[in-house]
């Protein structure tokens, strides 16, 4: 399972959008980006949010947990 929380773009936020593909990943961020922040995804943020696209077993998953 990957995962990317929305902390990790630079907001105050606790969403983290989980999927088994980049894509299910990028589906949630990009509605929870223009519901809850009122943001359009620009192709540039579309290219920060998939290099923050990580497994949840990994080191940059701990480290996303720990900013909480």
């Amino acid at each position: 399972m990957k995962d990317m929380h929305c902390r990790d773009v630079g907001m105050n936020c606790d969403f983290v959008a989980r999927g088994s593909t980049e894509q299910e990943i990028m589906d949630q961020a990009g509605r929870h980006a223009q519901q809850a922040h009122n943001m359009t995804v620009t192709p540039e943020l579309a290219d920060k949010v998939k290099g923050l696209i990580h497994d949840e077993s990994s080191d940059a998953h701990r480290q996303s947990m720990a900013r909480r």
